[in-house]
């Protein structure tokens, strides 16, 4: 801010000056001048004090109260008083930016050089400063380069689930999570190494997760689920945590591994372990619940696990259990149920008391020691007609399939050409009984044989097949089946039928855990073949769903039931775009900025109480043509192979 003087003339030949208050800037790198004020012809201050009269005036704008030489001088009081007064009247922003000094860009030239994923990672990044880990691995004295790359780890299991080299892919290429925690590129040995350290502090680390996810969430640990998830190895080698084992998807050709996990009621673990794939259900109930710190909780399992030599133990430990009925499900019972209610979804449910002595004995030794010992226990018939009707058209599946089957091999007979040895066709027909078992013993089967051509050779005619009377009992009468009926067991005599019975439905929302971690947090398929890297592959998975259960608990809470797959597809339509703006030639502008988020996801941000400001991020570069940034992270992109070398 300067005073400029400007002589004139005027027709009649007389000269003078006129005054005015002058702002300097520059655009493009070229000075501009505006005008603030015409000062008029009458400006009477020496041109000495110009300098300290625009000082004083900025000064006043700004509020400060800077002592002057002048103070004694009234025309310079006066005037500056009058300058004052006069921009306060035209709103002057002392602090503003000159209106002319926006900057010049050649549209035709705009490109956007880069686009990166921001709103997955910035979330999962404020989701682990709310339980608090980066200051757990902080006490654990791990470094702070270490600390970001086992946060960007985390991250990249959440929003991109893969392999390790696919996940450093994903950093470097991908995702922006690089740049907001500051780090550079790094080297696969260097995943390793962190990995390996973190795995060592495992246990530490859940209870201190679990600790301050139970202040953040206010649950409490009298309820926990015991259940067991397996994933297969992607090569043939088998170690001492590989070993090959039925799966249920009834294959053998991958070796498996088994991992063990304690859960509380709202589905976050409290206690994790790795065993051989070899391992059997049960057996690493004793190291969890000797490791389970704290309190004398409830453990509810499934009927694969709660054998009578486990549920033994639980009771020696005066630990109470939840858990199914292992023997056959016995019909409805006759009369009115002891209790009705039902569920979220309208579904009527009806519950029975069953007493002690209509228990049926199980198969095996089991029920011998149960009877030896004769605990207490509460037996809860429930009946669910939802559940009726699925097993009643599952049933009805089956029947149909068997039926088409033993169909097609009596016009296989008929026909000329085809099977006709009756020798032949018995094995046949042993074949469709063992593959259809579950309903084959339902129906009766006739084969009409006649003599053949051939002295001694017999040859089959006819096939015909009928229902069994039990068949069509359970047909007509579907509460004589035991359809859509099952037997709760458990130690707790204090709770209600219907507390018993939803208590018991939990464990199916802890059986989401496991398709959680499989399928969207890439648990399987397993690529890593070296134990201690199995085991770090197996708990990065297991904090990487610590943290997406913890938004999805919170937004639960709220009434927002999206599963993480949907979430985190939302999530990565969020970019951080790089655009370069060219001014001239020879000089350039790079902007770097996020994208607003959608208003699902503002929704989200918001419930979780987490920030998402695009200004906060907003970034602006120039350069000359001599000197052009490179690109931040080159990488190729990497083979498919081991993880291990």
């Amino acid at each position: 801010m300067f005073i400029r003087a400007r002589s004139y003339s005027t027709v009649d030949g007389r000269k003078g000056q006129s005054f005015s208050l002058i702002q300097s800037h520059r655009v493009d790198g070229t000075p501009r001048h505006s005008t603030l004020l015409n000062l008029g012809q009458d400006f009477s201050i020496p041109k000495e004090d110009w300098s300290e009269l625009t000082q004083c005036v900025v000064s006043r704008l700004k509020g400060q109260d800077i002592p002057s030489c002048k103070e004694d001088d009234e025309a310079f009081q006066k005037a500056l008083d009058h300058i004052v007064q006069q921009l306060q009247d035209k709103d002057y922003d002392v602090y503003a930016k000159p209106p002319d000094s926006r900057d010049t860009i050649l549209t035709d030239e705009v490109r956007h050089t880069e686009s990166r994923t921001v709103a997955g990672e910035r979330m999962a990044l404020e989701a682990m400063e709310h339980v608090e880990l980066p200051q757990i691995l902080r006490d654990l004295n791990l470094s702070e380069t270490h600390i970001k790359l086992i946060c960007a780890l985390i991250a990249g299991r959440l929003i991109h689930p893969g392999s390790d080299q696919s996940t450093r892919y994903w950093m470097i290429e991908i995702s922006s999570i690089l740049d907001l925690l500051g780090m550079n590129a790094y080297h696969l040995s260097t995943v390793y190494c962190v990995l390996d350290r973190l795995s060592k502090h495992r246990q530490e680390i859940i209870d201190r997760i679990f600790t301050s996810t139970q202040d953040l969430l206010n649950f409490g640990k009298t309820i926990i689920f015991y259940e067991l998830t397996n994933t297969f190895y992607d090569g043939e080698e088998d170690r001492e945590l590989l070993h090959r084992r039925h799966r249920k998807e009834r294959r053998r050709d991958c070796p498996l591994v088994t991992l063990v996990l304690v859960l509380n009621a709202s589905g976050v673990p409290c206690w994790v372990k790795v065993v051989p794939g070899n391992a059997s259900m049960p057996a690493a109930l004793k190291p969890a619940m000797e490791e389970l710190k704290g309190g004398a909780p409830t453990v509810i399992m499934d009927a694969g696990i709660a054998t009578e030599e486990k549920l033994a133990y639980l009771r020696e430990r005066g630990l109470d259990y939840v858990r199914v009925e292992r023997a056959k499900t016995p019909p409805v019972p006759i009369g009115d149920p002891d209790h009705e209610f039902t569920t979220a979804g309208k579904k009527k449910i009806k519950a029975w008391r069953l007493p002690d002595q209509q228990e049926e004995q199980e198969a095996g030794p089991e029920p011998q020691l149960e009877q030896q010992q004769a605990p207490k226990e509460q037996r809860v018939y429930v009946h669910s007609e939802a559940k009726q009707y699925t097993e009643e058209q599952i049933q009805d599946t089956k029947c149909a399939k068997y039926e088409a089957a033993l169909t097609n091999l009596h016009e296989d007979i008929s026909m000329s050409g085809c099977l006709k040895e009756l020798e032949k066709v018995y094995i046949q027909l042993g074949r469709l009984q063992e593959e259809h078992k579950n309903v084959s013993h339902l129906y009766e089967v006739m084969v009409t044989d006649k003599p053949g051509h051939r002295k001694g050779q017999r040859y089959a005619e006819s096939l015909t097949f009928t229902r069994k009377v039990v068949h069509q009992l359970k047909c007509s009468v579907s509460s004589m089946s035991g359809y859509g009926g099952y037997v709760i067991r458990t130690a707790r005599l204090d709770w209600t039928m219907e507390q018993v019975t939803r208590m018991y439905w939990r464990l199916t929302e802890i059986e989401c855990v496991f398709r959680a971690m499989q399928s969207d947090l890439g648990l399987h398929p397993l690529y890593h073949r070296k134990n201690d890297r199995i085991d770090s592959h197996m708990f990065l998975t297991i904090l990487a769903y610590h943290i997406s259960h913890l938004i999805r608990f919170q937004l639960k809470q709220a009434g927002h039931h999206h599963s993480w797959d949907t979430i985190r597809t939302e999530l990565n339509r969020m970019r951080r775009i790089t655009t370069s703006l060219p001014k001239s030639k020879h000089r350039c502008m790079v902007t770097e900025i996020d994208q607003d988020l959608s208003p699902l996801l503002e929704e989200i941000f918001y419930i979780l109480g987490f920030r998402y400001d695009p200004d906060e991020t907003r970034t602006k570069t120039e350069y000359t043509e001599e000197k052009k940034p490179p690109k931040k992270h080159p990488i190729r992109k990497p083979e498919v192979g081991s993880q291990d070398g």
